[in-house]
């Protein structure tokens, strides 16, 4: 896998406490991912962002998530916040995002449109992070294995929706990911992380990609 997919075998979604930040780091996430979508119970704005990414110090990788933003919104939020790739949600078109300036990941609902969808974002995208269709990201649902495991095959694909400690290994070997992205089944409430579920996630993770060789 390549260094910059590296940053990317365990994700944590959702983050908007600097206590939730440093539990994630301390139980080996490899990126963090802050919401700017104000609909979401777990948005942050764009200072609050700033104030949780500079908690991290450059050890993991951060992620803006955006839903229906453009480039220039996204550079500028990443340029004030500090993070280091963004996340895309919503229905952004994939030829107005050729030469952004960070890494991009792209999310796709795992579904009859899905194969089309990452092709559009092919030498675009650095990866696809597969979610279940209802909604930007969130829900705790999980995604049709068997689709998103013929999915996977296509493109460096995350799993998301509905991850968590009890899951996460049985769903890394239906799929073969190359990482993982977890958020609403690691809190207590919304935008408040478990840290025992947080760090138990993490482990199950990264033993389950190792031993799949991701």
């Amino acid at each position: 896998m390549r260094a910059d997919l590296a940053a990317l075998r365990v994700k944590v979604c959702g983050l908007t406490r600097e206590e939730d930040v440093a539990a994630a780091i301390a139980a080996g996430a490899s990126a963090l991912g802050f919401v700017e979508h104000p609909p979401s119970p777990r948005a942050v704005t764009r200072e609050r962002g700033q104030a949780l990414i500079a908690t991290i110090a450059g050890r993991v990788a951060s992620v803006a998530v955006l839903v229906d933003r453009d480039p220039d919104f996204a550079a500028a939020w990443m340029r004030a916040s500090g993070a280091t790739m963004v996340q895309l949600c919503g229905r952004e078109r994939a030829e107005a995002w050729r030469g952004f300036e960070h890494p991009i990941l792209r999310r796709v609902a795992a579904d009859e449109r899905a194969e089309e969808e990452i092709a559009a974002w092919q030498g675009i995208a650095l990866a696809i992070v597969l979610d279940h269709p209802s909604a930007p990201g969130g829900t705790g649902l999980g995604v049709d294995l068997a689709r998103a495991a013929i999915l996977a095959l296509s493109a460096p694909c995350l799993l998301a929706g509905g991850l968590d400690q009890t899951n996460v290994r049985a769903r890394v070997f239906a799929v073969r990911p190359v990482g993982v992205d977890a958020s609403s089944r690691l809190e207590m409430a919304p935008g408040i992380k478990d840290p025992a579920r947080v760090a138990a996630f993490v482990r199950a993770a990264r033993e389950t990609l190792r031993e799949i060789g991701s």
